[in-house]
């Protein structure tokens, strides 16, 4: 991946130095999510997996907050669960 087309998915600012940048990992299904310096994560990236690319510890408080959000967010109810 050329430094130069990676983008913060949190403020879009674009790499030009990869120093302080982070990923988050996620994978489909799963409530956790796994944090790594950029530089740490292997090329080409594995499908199997959700990449989130981060400038910053800025933008990484915004993104962590945001999951846990999303952590105690109530679950979505069904019409099932309501016959109930």
């Amino acid at each position: 991946m050329d430094v130069n087309t990676v983008a913060c998915n949190i403020c879009g600012c674009h790499k030009k130095e990869p120093n302080h940048w982070l990923v988050i990992i996620t994978t489909p299904g799963l409530a956790g999510i796994l944090l790594m310096p950029a530089d740490a994560v292997q090329q080409p990236r594995n499908e199997a997996f959700d990449y989130e690319d981060l400038c910053g510890q800025h933008c990484l408080h915004k993104r962590l907050s945001r999951w846990l959000d999303d952590l105690n967010a109530p679950a979505p109810t069904t019409q099932e669960s309501e016959a109930a």
